[in-house]
């Protein structure tokens, strides 16, 4: 039988840094493993079919930012961690409506479902 990974157990569990105690706690626990996979499973779906770009965008850059805090101190400058650019370029594919342009942000819009709740465009 193949022995299971956990995917937070590796990276959170080797943090240092101010929050290291709370990554620390939250390593390799099995609810944060879901938690992180299924964000991660909809960032990706949502990236890639240009869907929910908002939402996309602030649980993205939300996610990234806790990654980069998860490293600190960084090893090179702090305001130009590859973490911090990836948040940022999360929120400027959403004020630029990449979806809309390049997947279908634009059908997603027009569902029943998303013209009820505008914040899941």
């Amino acid at each position: 039988m193949a022995e299971r990974g956990s995917p937070t157990k590796g990276f959170l569990g080797s943090s240092k840094g101010p929050f290291a105690d709370l990554f620390h706690a939250i390593a390799g626990n099995g609810v944060v493993d879901v938690l992180f996979m299924a964000a991660m499973l909809a960032l990706g779906v949502g990236l890639v079919l240009g869907i929910g770009m908002r939402l996309v965008a602030v649980v993205g850059a939300l996610v990234t930012v806790l990654m980069w805090a998860a490293v600190l101190p960084p090893a090179s400058n702090p305001f130009m961690d590859d973490h911090l650019v990836y948040a940022g370029v999360l929120v400027l594919l959403a004020l630029l409506g990449a979806g809309n342009t390049l997947g279908l942000g634009r059908v997603w819009s027009a569902t029943p479902v998303v013209r009820r709740a505008r914040w899941l465009a």
